[in-house]
């Protein structure tokens, strides 16, 4: 189901849920939780039938090709958050095919990933966070096929930066945010109830 919010800072947006009772939202914090078998789109939609399962917004205010926007956000990961593999996404910016940029979890390992299937480019950059606190996080991105850039802090320390290359697939004529839980399974697989808090989501030009 889609589940309408405010505005956000600087963006609109929608929650892909398969129920309300994934999402809260309350005094500035926005929890996502998932569980096995979660596919907001339907027993029969294309998230059942890739075994993804997600509590995510998706923001419908979408970046040019060409433009440059700054995102920031803090992020808790419970302590007690179950560690499970394959991956967890926490916020990824999608180029209407795929993630170019996405955050990924895996088994207590944050990692911020630029993935371009065009050129065959992935590229992995470790980063520390802490469970049970909020970390805090910032990126910059020139979104652009060949003269790309971004940049990407984290609590505070510059974790990431790189410009003049392919941040882009050719085809690709816009970029939108998501961020909450995401996690691509496998059939027969079943994974633990998992949930993450945002706050202080924001979108700025420059």
């Amino acid at each position: 189901m889609k589940i309408i919010c405010p505005d956000g800072d600087g963006y609109s947006y929608y929650v892909q849920a398969v129920d309300e009772s994934r999402y809260a939202r309350a005094n500035g914090v926005e929890t996502f939780q998932v569980k096995a078998g979660d596919y907001w789109n339907g027993p029969d939609g294309s998230d059942a039938l890739n075994y993804r399962e997600r509590c995510e917004a998706r923001v419908t205010t979408e970046d040019a090709v060409g433009s440059t926007w700054r995102y920031a956000f803090h992020l808790k990961i419970p302590e007690d958050y179950p560690e499970f593999s394959p991956k967890q996404t926490l916020g990824q910016w999608h180029n209407g095919a795929y993630d170019s940029v996405f955050n990924r979890y895996e088994e207590g390992v944050f990692t911020i990933c630029l993935n371009n299937k065009e050129t065959g480019v992935f590229d992995e950059t470790p980063v520390t966070v802490t469970e049970g606190v909020w970390n805090t996080f910032s990126y910059s991105f020139t979104w652009h096929a060949t003269a790309g850039a971004v940049a990407a802090s984290v609590n505070g320390r510059t974790v990431l930066r790189r410009s003049g290359f392919a941040l882009l697939p050719a085809a690709a004529s816009s970029v939108y945010f998501k961020y909450g839980i995401y996690r691509n399974m496998q059939a027969g697989l079943i994974g633990p109830d998992q949930q993450v808090s945002y706050r202080r989501v924001s979108r700025a030009a420059g």
